[in-house]
């Protein structure tokens, strides 16, 4: 971060959210309630695909714009408690959803009611914070590259909030026009395309075109015309998708679902291509931690997406397609998430508690806020445990399934450990927490505003 940039009060408590329903999930993952065998349409699947991706990775990738979206334009966030209201109507809402889909398990009544309410609460509030977030990366779309892709993201983001309200809508059948019905069954990849290759996928993207380069002190990451036009181009193709569909032109639309992952594969090359060149051209030469972890999810990125494009050209099982998702969400953009999860928590906190007394005495190195031995063998064990879970998911192995989902939730458990440990500066000298130092709360930022120019490290 500049020099004076101030820290989001709220980023940390999307990330403590994000955090709960992701052990959320897993927990349910570990202990069957979906395992290879079952539907993934099942309510009790659906739970388990909207606590990952709307409350984990939604709110994740939401927090961590609330900090750096500033960071890459240079401008500021409105003031005020946007940041609150948004994470309190986001929850609720989900909580909501969660509810409506265990009461259309249930065959209950108050599933209609429940699930337009949720539908109405997360569209408000998940469009109130986009639209903010849009109209600062857009005046701020020339400042560093990362803004473009973001604009994509939250592109996406909007997409996927109108057909999932809509989704809502039918599923707990409050809405039943046959046409309608139709096209929702229809469109439900383009919805998980709009959401996990559009919105999630080119959000992290932005994110460590901007994080990287500052973390690996490198060259900024240079956009890539493929990998540009290749995002747009997805996203394009999956909305001319979906419209097609109201339209009842499936052949269209199935021919335009089928192009978007062969572009989302070229955008990924060019991804990954501008990432081996950063490391390359790196100046710090010994990896830090979010750094090195951060390559397995790149690596599962470079293997899910190609085998996702042609298991869905060449129409392989329902479970080749579930496994490659599941490497894809957990491996690839869970993984990142984690990993820089590690070096973000740590890097806001020695921020707001050490970033003030920076030339006045002598402060911490960022390295004491975080356990990297411990950090490593649980970042191991989750990537270890995503991929025998996703080869247990093709093989429609359900016990081996549960061991790997349990293993993946205790790592998972550990790792939020770890961070609670670091933003409680549990690794650093007493010494070093005399006065005039100030505790950083667990939950929000205070008004201090800092440097991140890399002294810390």
């Amino acid at each position: 971060m500049p020099m004076g940039t101030s820290l989001s009060r709220w980023t940390m408590s999307y990330f403590a959210a994000a955090l709960l329903f992701l052990l959320f999930a897993e927990g349910l993952l570990a202990t069957g309630s979906r395992v290879p065998s079952l539907d993934i349409a099942e309510p009790r699947a659906l739970i388990i695909v909207h606590s990952t991706t709307i409350g984990w990775l939604g709110l994740l990738m939401i927090g961590a714009l609330l900090q750096f979206g500033p960071v890459v334009t240079g401008l500021s966030l409105p003031t005020g408690n946007l940041g609150l209201t948004v994470l309190g109507g986001v929850v609720f809402g989900l909580g909501l959803l969660l509810c409506g889909f265990r009461l259309i398990e249930n065959g209950s009544v108050m599933a209609g009611p429940v699930m337009v309410t949720a539908a109405s609460v997360l569209v408000i509030s998940i469009l109130s914070i986009a639209s903010v977030l849009f109209a600062l990366l857009w005046r701020g779309r020339n400042a560093h590259e990362a803004s473009r892709f973001l604009l994509i993201g939250i592109c996406s983001l909007a997409a996927t909030v109108a057909l999932g309200a809509l989704f809502a809508l039918v599923i707990s059948g409050t809405v039943g026009i046959p046409s309608v019905v139709s096209f929702v069954v229809d469109a439900a990849p383009l919805h998980a395309g709009l959401g996990l290759g559009g919105w999630m996928t080119f959000g992290a993207i932005g994110v460590t075109y901007k994080l990287l380069p500052m973390f690996l002190l490198s060259n900024d990451m240079k956009r890539s015309v493929l990998l540009y036009s290749g995002g747009w181009a997805v996203v394009g193709l999956l909305v001319c998708a979906a419209i097609a569909l109201v339209f009842d032109a499936n052949v269209a639309a199935g021919t335009l679902a089928l192009l978007a992952p062969f572009f989302l594969l070229i955008a990924t090359a060019a991804y990954l291509a501008e990432l081996f060149r950063t490391y390359r051209g790196r100046r710090r030469k010994t990896l830090e931690l979010n750094t090195f972890w951060s390559l397995p999810a790149f690596v599962l990125l470079g293997a899910s997406v190609p085998l996702l494009a042609f298991a869905l050209v060449f129409h392989a099982g329902q479970h080749a397609i579930i496994a490659l998702s599941y490497l894809f969400v957990f491996g690839w953009l869970s993984g990142l998430g984690l990993a820089q999860l590690l070096k973000i928590v740590p890097f806001l906190t020695w921020i707001e508690a050490f970033g003030p007394l920076l030339g006045r005495r002598p402060t911490p190195r960022l390295a004491d806020l975080v356990a990297a031995g411990r950090s490593s063998i649980w970042l191991g064990a989750f990537y270890v445990a995503v991929v025998c879970a996703a080869a247990a998911i093709f093989l429609q192995w359900d016990d081996a399934f549960r061991m790997a989902a349990f293993v993946q939730a205790l790592s998972t458990a550990a790792l939020a450990v770890e961070l609670a440990l670091s933003r409680g500066l549990v690794g650093v000298d007493a010494e070093a927490k005399q006065f005039p130092f100030k505790h950083p709360s667990f939950f929000f930022a205070g008004n201090n505003r800092g440097n991140a120019n890399g002294s810390a490290s």
